[in-house]
């Protein structure tokens, strides 16, 4: 993983060379994939760039494998992992190297809002006046009135991840915060504040997926993917998320996995709501208390601390849980985890991808 970050001195390019070198360097083996998926939701409105994956492949000198480049709204890493699952499984390749890698700090907030609102689902609500945040800010709002609690009941979530990412080296904003900062936070849609939303920037990551055989070469102990669920669904403007309890159910017809055991889960927290929506939809919280035991969630910082790198999230999810299974997680670790989960969706989490790993 390269750290998140704002990468004024950097491109795509080199961003993805850098997460690459640094598996390389992990291994102690140069990578030769039969496949390269790459994970990359805005290229052509941020570096003005088609056939990124191609570009990236030769960049990284890998001969020409097969390359797709994977475009899901930020949804695409969870997106990019399932192909890679998909292609391994079948037998099409025995090594696929999946990469993540967004540049998204190199233009003002008016701009990157216009590409943002590309990925809300009816195409003239941007034009109406109507964002991704202020979607959130409903949803956020109905919540408030259902359960009936107030906005400080969302303080726990960010007060958490920051201080979770204080401990991980890759995170972008490595502080602490305190309730009455939150609460007195810039209001962005109202009810929902600065402290709410993902702060976006500049990151890649990259997983090599291996067949069971290749994976014993390099490891006697390799992490296994068990699950894997995906489901689209529009929001329907009440406080739950359909596309995920779809997605949920998906996974869960084919393994034996308990959500409520899973040791480590890293989830899409877009803003605070949806992280609510997502830990109650996925039966980690009970419905109005969603933020009671966090235990293992997010250690990361998730995407409001570490940050949120846009189509490549869902590859840091992937890999931070795996990391944590392999016991070599650099920032905050869970102890003894065996079992991890990824829950990697768009902003609003109307495509969800829900990934299960283990050891």
């Amino acid at each position: 993983m390269v750290k998140v970050e704002r990468h004024y001195d950097k491109g795509a390019m080199e961003l993805a060379d850098e997460a690459v070198k640094r598996l390389t360097m992990d291994l102690k083996d140069e990578v030769r994939p039969d496949a390269l998926i790459v994970a990359n939701t805005y290229g052509e409105l941020t570096g003005q760039r088609l056939m990124i994956g191609s570009r990236i492949a030769n960049s990284l000198g890998l001969n020409s494998p097969f390359t797709v480049r994977v475009e899901e709204g930020d949804a695409g890493g969870g997106a990019a992992v399932s192909l890679g699952y998909s292609m391994v499984k079948s037998g099409i390749a025995r090594k696929v190297l999946v990469l993540g890698v967004e540049k998204l700090t190199d233009y003002s907030s008016k701009y990157m809002n216009e590409v943002y609102s590309q990925t809300v689902v009816d195409e003239y609500q941007y034009f109406a006046g109507v964002s991704n945040s202020s979607i959130a800010a409903i949803l956020m709002r109905q919540y408030l009135r259902k359960y009936k609690v107030d906005y400080s009941y969302f303080s726990t979530w960010p007060i958490l991840m920051h201080s979770n990412a204080v401990e991980n080296p890759y995170a972008y904003l490595k502080f602490k915060v305190d309730q009455k900062t939150i609460v007195e936070s810039q209001v962005i849609s109202d009810p929902l504040r600065l402290f709410d939303v993902g702060a976006r920037a500049d990151g890649a990551s990259c997983i090599l997926m291996t067949s069971n055989e290749v994976a014993r070469k390099f490891t006697d102990a390799p992490v296994k993917l068990t699950g894997l669920g995906y489901a689209s669904s529009p929001y329907d403007y009440t406080p739950s998320l359909p596309s995920l309890k779809l997605a949920l159910r998906r996974m869960l017809q084919g393994t034996g996995l308990r959500l409520g055991e899973v040791d480590v889960v890293e989830i899409h927290d877009s803003y605070s709501i949806i992280a609510a929506l997502i830990l109650e939809e996925a039966g980690l919280a009970e419905s109005g208390k969603a933020f009671d035991r966090l235990a293992g969630v997010n250690p990361s910082g998730g995407l409001k601390a570490r940050g949120y790198p846009g189509g490549s999230t869902g590859v840091y999810q992937v890999a931070e849980v795996f990391m944590q299974l392999a016991g070599q997680y650099p920032g905050k670790r869970v102890k003894g985890a065996r079992s991890g989960l990824v829950i990697s969706t768009d902003d609003l989490a109307t495509s969800s991808y829900v990934i299960s790993l283990e050891v």
